[in-house]
């Protein structure tokens, strides 16, 4: 009997692994892109990610609802912390390279983003993405059939 209930257990958790797996890789991209929309570097955005994947595993038995959302927040609250300038490289390390990441969006458009307020365009372009994903699902879908 102790060997069923410990068996279980392990069963329970490995499948907990699969799901947080399988729904980090669905939003993993767009949280990504959230950090950089924020005004983050190309490094700092992915090191961000992979800190809110860390912290979303460590409190994975905190979240109610959709994963999605949830893992947005801990990326917008991770983006909205001061980041640590002060920390000093040793001499002989490099300067970091330019950033290159380009973005397809119109220029006048991503200026007009810019002006908004902070939370007014982290909504817009939350929504937007939202809204691509939809289209993208239903065309899959009707290319299916």
């Amino acid at each position: 009997m102790i060997a069923r209930s410990a068996s279980t257990e392990i069963a329970t958790v490995s499948d907990d692994t699969r799901d947080f797996e399988s729904s980090f890789r669905l939003v993993n991209r767009s949280a990504f892109l959230l950090a950089r929309q924020l005004g983050r570097t190309t490094e700092e955005s992915m090191d961000i990610v992979q800190e809110a994947a860390l912290r979303g595993w460590r409190y994975r038995s905190t979240r109610s609802g959709d994963f999605r959302p949830w893992f947005l927040a801990i990326v917008y609250r991770l983006c909205r912390r001061p980041s640590a300038l002060w920390f000093p490289l040793p001499a002989s390390w490099d300067p970091p390279a330019a950033d290159t990441f380009t973005s397809p969006m119109d220029p006048e458009l991503l200026l007009a983003l810019r002006q908004l307020p902070t939370r007014q365009r982290e909504q817009v372009l939350l929504r937007g993405r939202d809204a691509l994903r939809a289209r993208l699902t239903s065309r899959l879908k009707e290319e299916s059939r």
